[in-house]
């Protein structure tokens, strides 16, 4: 590829071309940027030509990116994330008057633990401020950051060992805990908690939330170590299901605490402390480093930990 003329090329161009890498789709595209989606389709043949490449191919969800697009999206996302803080206006930020839509890749787990506790912060502080939330896994995440495709993460686990290009702020710390229908026989009062024996614990029928089916996780491992086996009844791919499956039944369950808690009332559950020790984890918000100072990135960032 020949290379471009500056002198020529309208820079506002990588602008179109970064939302229709994130969009995937003209139409919603040429909404992000407020613009019609004719001139969207127009700058997007501007590219084509400046490019000499298709760049985007049509297909019958939107469109899908060329392996041009795929290798030139990385060095763009650079050299906007490099420009953004020095066109950015100067003064005082004032998220009352932000007019965008803030892209997160999140776990149902951070969407109920983060995202939830605060929506109603951020939607009174920032009112013209639209949320995209979208799911995301370990694999993808580190792609979409370095892509531009999402503004933040919300991970787990081994995120907190991200490449040092990235920027990695502890939200909140996270536990196992156990859930039972209220009443349940086998819960005993101790002090102020309930817990459960472990001889009953591996007694009753258990439902394992198990996005792929698995008949097996974490708890099952530490028992192996103590010799003792439980009985998996049933497997869920949602863990916002079991609460009501654990709540209609003489059934139990291992959640995360956050999500127990906020569940109890509803499901009608009572929170015990297990009769064994699980690993704990913790919850962070994950930016590209370039972006870290960006008023709009670091003000939701900062939202979100607050909590």
């Amino acid at each position: 590829m020949n290379p471009l003329d500056l002198t020529r090329f309208d820079l506002n161009l990588l602008v179109v071309l970064e939302a229709l890498w994130s969009e995937r789709h003209v139409g919603r595209a040429a909404e992000r940027l407020h613009l019609s989606q004719s001139a969207t389709s127009h700058a997007l043949a501007r590219l084509r030509t400046a490019f000499a490449d298709q760049l985007f191919i049509r297909n019958p969800r939107g469109i899908e990116p060329t392996p041009l697009a795929i290798e030139l999206m990385p060095r763009v996302a650079e050299v906007l994330e490099s420009v953004r803080p020095v066109a950015s206006p100067r003064g005082p930020f004032d998220p009352a008057h932000l007019q965008v839509m803030l892209s997160v890749a999140a776990t149902d787990h951070a969407v109920l633990t983060v995202i939830a506790p605060v929506l109603a912060k951020i939607q009174a502080a920032a009112p013209g401020v639209v949320l995209r939330l979208r799911p995301v896994d370990a694999e993808s995440a580190l792609r979409m950051l370095d892509a531009g495709d999402i503004d933040v993460v919300l991970g787990s686990g081994s995120f907190a060992q991200v490449p040092q290009r990235l920027d990695c702020q502890l939200v909140h710390k996270e536990r196992f805990v156990g859930i039972a229908r209220k009443g349940h026989p086998a819960l005993v009062k101790r002090g102020k908690k309930l817990h459960m024996e472990l001889d009953d614990f591996v007694r009753l029928p258990h439902i394992l939330v198990s996005p792929r089916g698995d008949t097996r996780g974490t708890v099952d491992d530490v028992l192996e170590g103590l010799g003792r086996t439980r009985k998996v009844s049933a497997t869920c791919p949602s863990f916002l299901a079991v609460p009501f499956m654990v709540g209609a039944s003489l059934s139990i369950a291992v959640i995360a605490e956050q999500v127990a808690l906020r569940m109890q009332e509803t499901a009608q559950l009572s929170l015990f402390e297990l009769p064994l020790a699980l690993p704990s984890w913790e919850v962070f918000v994950v930016r590209a480093r370039g972006r870290t100072n960006e008023p709009a990135v670091q003000w939701l960032t900062e939202m979100m930990i607050a909590d």
